[in-house]
């Protein structure tokens, strides 16, 4: 894979040099930290292993004991009744309630791969949005440099104005382009508030924790392009949970198949007439009861059947997402080392163009170029510095691409 080296490469890049940063300043790493701290979704997410908890401690209880009442009062003329209690209970087999307890724990494990899932998209939100305000500030820095320069040769036109030596109509096309800077400066300010900001409403945070001399364009680019690490990848961790999920719920409705055993023992007092001397007699009663399922019946044959489909789906699902994730990130990291060698070019471009101000300067001395011609020529030098800016742009998108992909993350300890 081909590789440059971007400390090389943007040696002496005195436009986008560092600011001292102050000691409350933010890296990227800590912005994103910043962002998972002050995130109410991950709050919440925090919150849902109390309701797998709560919902293994219910999975784990066996059906508890029956209270029976029974009486029989006569339905013509008789004076004989009975009346009784008794309690009965079914007894759910061990088995049973460890694969209950386990298809419950796995909505812990759920909640863990969520969360994972949604610091990486925050880390990704977080990155994107300090890439933009740093390729925005640097656009209003070569903006900034262009209205100085541009003004600067007013101010020298101006004096040979007056001493007779250039023309007015290139006076005034010299301040159209004066113009033409300082609204491309405006538009590029307001454009690198609007990222402060959005950066700012992200972080969720006041203006004063976030210190953007810490985010130097140069740092950034300087970035190394992701590898493939043993980081899990969420997308695929979920869907091999969704396997597990569906396995252990095939194991669940398999166990379900066979009734369970129900052992009863009550009380009764009858009160009946007595054939040999004619008088009613209380006669207490005790009985014991149980019932076995019936052999052979299978009571929920379809459903295990249906939990026995969604596990293959669930299999199929997990194989067809192993091989978009293979193919992603293999097109993510391969499209990141194209766009790094391509900003290379622009960089030695840019280097080119930045030794023709000088040049041109001389050229108009010895008078071999109008004034227009000059401040053209200063314009062409900025122009190839915003195409540089567009070319680091598209690149650090792509970058935050295969970093996304991959799951860079920040240790959130450090």
């Amino acid at each position: 894979m081909l590789r440059y080296s971007i400390s090389f490469l943007f040696s002496g890049f005195w436009l986008f040099a560092a600011e001292p940063a102050s000691a409350s300043a933010l890296s990227l790493d800590d912005a994103i930290r910043v962002a998972w701290q002050n995130d109410l979704h991950a709050a919440a997410l925090a919150l849902a292993p109390e309701l797998a908890r709560a919902r293994e401690v219910q999975a784990g209880f066996a059906p508890p004991p029956v209270l029976d009442l029974r009486a029989s009062v006569p339905a013509a003329g008789d004076s004989e009744w009975s009346a009784g209690v008794g309690v009965s209970r079914t007894f759910a087999r061990r088995e049973r309630l460890e694969l209950a307890r386990a298809y419950a724990r796995l909505g812990a494990e759920a909640t863990e791969h969520q969360l994972y899932a949604r610091r990486l998209e925050l880390a990704d939100n977080v990155r994107r949005l300090v890439y933009e305000l740093a390729v925005s500030e640097a656009r209003s820095a070569v903006a900034r440099r262009a209205v100085d320069s541009l003004r600067e040769l007013e101010r020298a036109l101006n004096a040979r104005h007056t001493a007779g030596e250039v023309a007015g109509l290139d006076l005034e096309l010299v301040a159209l382009e004066v113009a033409r800077a300082e609204q491309g400066l405006a538009l590029a300010d307001a454009e690198s508030l609007g990222w402060r900001t959005r950066l700012r409403q992200r972080l969720r945070s006041p203006e004063a924790d976030f210190a953007p001399g810490a985010l130097a364009l140069e740092a950034l680019l300087a970035r190394p392009t992701p590898v493939v690490s043993a980081n899990e990848i969420p997308t695929l961790a979920l869907a091999d949970l969704a396997r597990r999920e569906a396995d252990a719920a095939l194991l669940l409705a398999q166990s379900e198949s066979r009734a369970e055993w129900t052992l009863g023992a009550g009380f009764d007092v009858e009160r009946r007439a007595n054939d040999a001397t004619g008088r009613l007699d209380t006669t207490p009663v005790l009985g014991v009861s149980a019932s076995r399922p019936w052999p052979g019946v299978v009571s929920n044959r379809g459903v295990v059947q249906e939990k026995r489909a969604e596990l293959r789906l669930a299999e199929a699902r997990r194989a067809a997402l192993c091989d978009d994730v293979a193919a992603e990130l293999n097109a993510a990291l391969a499209v990141a080392e194209a766009a790094r060698a391509a900003l290379a070019r622009h960089c030695e471009l840019r280097e080119r163009a930045s030794a023709l101000p000088a040049k041109f300067e001389a050229a108009f001395t010895r008078g071999e170029i109008t004034a227009p011609q000059w401040a053209q020529a200063r314009q062409q030098v900025h122009a190839v510095e915003a195409d540089f800016l567009a070319a680091a742009a598209r690149y650090l998108a792509l970058l935050a691409d295969a970093e996304a992909t991959v799951g860079v993350l920040p240790d959130p300890q450090n």
